[in-house]
Formats: C-alpha cells, sequence, structure tokens
C-alpha cells in the first residue's frame, strides 16, 4: 500500500513537472531558437549527471544497446525541437489540448511494439480521459479549438515521437538503472542536437546575459529535464505505458492552474470534467 502510494505522488510529480515545461518553454522562446534551447537543456543535464555516473563500474553498455540509446535518446531529441518551434506558431494551451492525444498513440504503439493488447475498458477510460481534458479548457477558453494552426500539426508530429520514445524505453532502456538510462539519453541526445545547434541553432543571438532566459533554461535543465527523466526511468519499470501515459490527461488543468487562469469559479465548472478524468485513469489503470 505504501509503494502504490509513493508510486502514485512521483507519477503526480512527473506529470506536473511535465506541465510546467510547456509554460516556461513558451516563456524561452523570444531569448534563443528551438534547437539552441533543446541542445542547452540536454547539454547541461549531462554535465550534471557525469560525476555521478562510476565508469567502469555502473556502465557496462554495449555496442548494441548503446544504439538502441541513440534512438531513444533521437526522439526525445526531436520531440523538444517540435515543442519550441510549434510555440512559434501556437500557444501553451493548445499543445496542452493535442498532447491529451498522446496516450491513444501510446496505445497503437504498444500493440505493434510491445504487443500489448488494451481492454476494452482502457479504450473507454483513453476515450474519457481525452474528453474530460478538452472540455476542460473549453471552459477555460471557449475559443482554444477554433483554427487549426501550423505549429498544431507540428506538435501532433511531435507527439508520435514521444510516444515512441516512451514505449521504446519501456521496450529496450527499462532494465538498466535510471540514473544510467537518463545520462545515456540526454548525452546521446546532446552530441545529436550538437551539428545542427551550430550550423542553424544561431547560437550568436541566443540572450546569453538575460536573467529572465537562464532562470527559464536552468527550471527545463533541473525539473523539467532531469527530474521528469529520473521519474520517468523510475515509473517505467512499475507502470505500463499506457498507464504511464495516461496521467498526461491531468496536463491541461495543470497548465490552466499554473497559467492563473483558473479562478475560483472556473474550477468549479471544471470540477465535473476533473471527474471524468481521475474516472478515465481508474479505468486504464485497474485494468492493465
Amino acid at each position: 500500500m505504501h509503494s502504490t502510494l509513493t508510486q502514485s505522488i512521483l507519477l503526480f510529480a512527473w506529470v506536473s513537472l511535465l506541465a510546467s515545461s510547456f509554460i516556461v518553454s513558451e516563456q524561452v522562446l523570444p531569448y534563443a531558437s528551438p534547437v539552441a534551447a533543446t541542445w542547452l537543456r540536454f547539454f547541461l543535464t549531462s554535465i550534471i549527471l557525469l560525476p555521478l555516473v562510476r565508469f567502469g563500474v555502473d556502465f557496462k553498455i554495449g555496442v548494441k544497446q548503446l544504439v538502441k540509446y541513440a534512438v531513444v535518446s533521437l526522439f526525445i531529441v526531436l520531440f523538444f525541437v517540435g515543442l519550441f518551434e510549434s510555440l512559434k506558431t501556437t500557444t501553451a494551451q493548445r499543445t496542452a489540448v493535442i498532447y491529451t492525444l498522446l496516450p491513444l498513440i501510446c496505445v497503437l504503439l504498444s500493440y505493434f511494439l510491445l504487443q500489448v493488447v488494451p481492454k476494452i475498458i482502457q479504450l473507454l477510460g483513453f476515450l474519457l480521459g481525452i474528453f474530460g481534458a478538452i472540455w476542460t479548457l473549453l471552459i477555460a477558453d471557449t475559443e482554444i479549438t477554433t483554427n487549426w494552426l501550423s505549429g498544431d500539426s507540428l506538435f501532433l508530429l511531435s507527439c508520435f515521437s514521444l510516444a515512441l520514445h516512451v514505449v521504446l524505453t519501456k521496450k529496450w532502456a527499462s532494465t538498466q538503472r535510471a540514473l544510467i538510462s537518463t545520462f545515456m539519453i540526454v548525452s546521446l541526445g546532446s552530441l545529436l542536437l550538437l551539428p545542427p545547434f551550430i550550423l542553424y541553432g544561431n547560437p550568436q543571438d541566443i540572450a546569453w546575459g538575460n536573467w529572465a532566459f537562464w532562470f527559464g533554461i536552468i527550471y527545463l535543465t533541473l525539473f523539467t529535464t532531469l527530474g521528469t527523466f529520473f521519474l520517468q526511468q523510475y515509473l517505467l519499470k512499475r507502470f505500463s505505458p499506457n498507464v504511464f501515459l495516461a496521467a498526461t490527461y491531468l496536463v491541461p488543468v495543470l497548465v490552466i492552474l499554473f497559467q492563473g487562469i483558473a479562478q475560483l469559479e472556473v474550477l468549479l465548472t471544471c470540477l465535473p470534467a476533473l471527474l471524468i478524468i481521475l474516472l478515465a485513469l481508474y479505468l486504464i489503470s485497474s485494468k492493465a
């Protein structure tokens, strides 16, 4: 019971950090290009982790495993670059709506890559989760679903990339310690991004002296990169990808709360939608 409660709390912490990344990423955009911002957060995270990794003791990874980590890292890199790029032409709230499709995408990929067959009651839970999440945002902003923007299409593709990352992490990297998996993914990610950063990231245009930029990058590095990676590696050993990603139905609600949009009246109006989301999470997890 204690273990289950702890894991549930950690899962909520993970999804809260994830929700905050949409808001902070949007605020970082004026100071750095998407490629530059993504490279910086991956590079700084790998530097922080480097002293914690004991080479020769913890580091027992063959060439085949290294290639798998590179593929896993590539998909998370594509997601973050896509997130930053999409926020140029869309908003954090709109991406939160699109993000609710991620669990269903993961269901399809888990079926083909992991042979995980969802129960009918799970599928019902996923549909309820999408409905509840979108309902929440419609209450907060009735214009959120009008007009499909180019950034929306880009972010939808980014969600496919993230779903592939999560499923392949479960398939290939969940047997390693969270520290090693996180270090490998962010280190390889920074290496993969280095050429694009130098060639197309416009490093000369980064607002190196702006405190708001560094506050955003440090937050994204410590919490929404390092923190979420550690939690993800830990939680994927204890939850199926479907259950893990189902928690993201809470992202739109948390984005609204973090942006300070939800006043008491709005929160009360959102309560039925939130209850639907919680029911969806129960249906998905109880039969997983």
